[in-house]
């Protein structure tokens, strides 16, 4: 028996690093070089024209700047740093930057942000630290790309450390102070783009949303490996896996 299951385990672990599954743990690294983004083309899923609305990321800040872009879809939606602060902007009738929090440096943090039609909500590390009322329409959809790191205007304020797991949803994820995640994120009929961002190596990060939405990493933003605080990441993209040992969950 002890055979049989050794071989049931190889084989399968075997097919599973043939087909390039087996997540490696790995996140992008961004250098404050304006020229550095992970960028994927719009698409109608990326095109949120509702009243609902989940930004999230884990991030590793190792500098400060005027606004250090997380996530961006100009004239839509953005999440950023801004001195260390988590600032955001929807476009539901207005198009202002808000934001309260400290995310410090050399450390992990999960950051979000939901709109609700309403509200307007700042989470970091499951605590809200912000809330805004002054929007009320459905947010803005625009042609514009989807960009991690880095934004289409001015400067591009980009940003200056680690970014992670990354997940846009057309849905209010969180709606009171809440345990931080500590597993992968998982795709649902809200998600809009999921990037676990573990490849590892290459000039892609497919999105695991099921939406299509691959983004192409531009000037060079640098793979490595990922110490946020989750567990080692299994993608298996609905194949069959047997895992041995610690794993990071998909949730």
């Amino acid at each position: 028996m002890k055979i049989v299951t050794l071989f049931l385990f190889v084989a399968i672990v075997s097919i599973w690093l043939a087909d390039g599954a087996f997540a490696q743990g790995h996140a992008i690294q961004f250098s404050g070089d304006a020229a550095e983004q992970v960028q994927a083309e719009d698409s109608p899923s990326l095109d949120i024209n509702g009243k609902e609305l989940t930004m999230e990321a884990w991030v590793y800040p190792t500098g400060l700047g005027a606004y250090l872009t997380i996530v961006n879809k100009e004239n839509s939606y953005e999440m950023a740093l801004s001195q260390g602060v988590l600032s955001y902007a929807v476009s539901a009738g207005n198009w202002t930057w808000w934001g309260s929090g400290i995310v410090e440096l050399n450390t992990w943090s999960h950051v979000a942000v939901t709109y609700d039609g309403t509200d307007t909500v700042g989470w970091l590390n499951g605590q809200e630290v912000n809330s805004v009322n002054e929007n009320s329409a459905n947010i803005n959809a625009t042609n514009e790309p989807f960009n991690i790191g880095w934004r289409p205007f001015d400067t591009h304020y980009p940003f200056i450390g680690i970014i992670d797991e990354v997940r846009i949803s057309k849905t209010v994820r969180y709606t009171e102070d809440f345990d931080v995640p500590d597993q992968q994120f998982v795709s649902d009929e809200h998600t809009a783009a999921l990037y676990h961002l573990d490849e590892g190596a290459g000039e892609f990060t497919r999105d695991s949303s099921g939406n299509d939405n691959e983004a192409e990493l531009i000037g060079d933003p640098k793979w490595v490996e990922s110490t946020a605080p989750l567990a080692t990441a299994v993608d298996p993209g609905g194949k069959l896996a047997i895992v041995w040992g610690a794993v990071k969950l998909i949730r």
